[in-house]
């Protein structure tokens, strides 16, 4: 359930964990009170240290919910700075177990720690993609693949130095420059 002051939702949503047989093992629905921890729980990662991080949205409303791996409820993020609102879209974390989530409100992907405080706007829209909506972080070459909604082009980034990453090889681009970017094939009209 969120709050905003104006209104309060009451959908609700819940995540499923089943075993290698299909067999579910864990439901998470509801928060430490009882209360719903989420409404439409669209994207999910786990953190190095076992978090189950999920973001949520619909509509207006979104957090980065994040849990235990039992399933006890650590923290909701719902933006920077807090009331600016969130619509959280696409969700990962790092080798740092930094959480990092698309916002196609603000037209950023931000940047938290693992326990929820926010350490910085990763792209903003003077950094070549617009509408960020999908995110994937490759641990081998600490690379993050950012997918934009609304021009169809990915771009990568890397932005963990040698120095900051555990057992890195390879050697970094300047922080926050895009390697290279892609646009599709296939033009949509």
């Amino acid at each position: 359930m969120y709050r905003d002051g104006q209104c309060t939702c009451t959908c609700t949503g819940k995540v499923t964990r089943y075993n290698q047989s299909g067999q579910l093992t864990q439901t998470i629905q509801n928060d430490n009170n009882g209360l719903g921890l989420y409404m439409e729980p669209n994207y999910i990662t786990e953190n190095n240290n076992g978090n189950i991080v999920v973001a949520d949205c619909v509509g207006l409303f979104g957090a980065v919910v994040v849990t235990e791996r039992g399933g006890k409820h650590r923290f909701s993020y719902t933006g920077h700075p807090p009331g600016s609102g969130l619509r959280s879209r696409g969700i990962c974390t790092d080798a740092m177990s930094h959480i990092l989530v698309c916002d196609s409100m603000n037209n950023t992907v931000q940047m938290l720690d693992q326990d929820g405080r926010f350490l910085s706007n990763f792209l903003t829209k003077s950094q070549e993609i617009v509408k960020p909506w999908s995110l994937s972080y490759d641990v081998n070459t600490h690379r993050l693949w950012v997918g934009s909604r609304d021009s169809n082009k990915v771009c990568v980034y890397r932005y963990i130095t040698k120095q900051d990453a555990p057992r890195d090889e390879h050697t970094p681009c300047p922080d926050g420059d895009a390697m290279f970017s892609s646009t599709s094939a296939v033009e949509w009209r």
